[in-house]
């Protein structure tokens, strides 16, 4: 009984993570989400330094 409620577990977390992967690569990232408030985050790093302004590079680890 308790090796069928492990299995029942691990295909529920792992139903739970790849429907949450879908649903997160569904969005649309043509806007800023809430969580980055009002500030326009541009992308583009030739534009950025054609428009004279101060250009902030941020670097983010991806793990793997």
């Amino acid at each position: 009984m308790t090796n069928l409620l492990n299995k029942l577990t691990r295909v529920m977390l792992l139903s739970a993570v790849l429907i949450s992967w879908v649903v997160s690569n569904g969005e649309d990232r043509s806007e800023n989400s809430p969580e980055i408030g009002t500030v326009k985050w541009n992308r583009d790093l030739d534009a950025a330094l054609k428009s004279g302004k101060p250009v902030f590079l941020l670097f983010q680890e991806v793990p793997g």
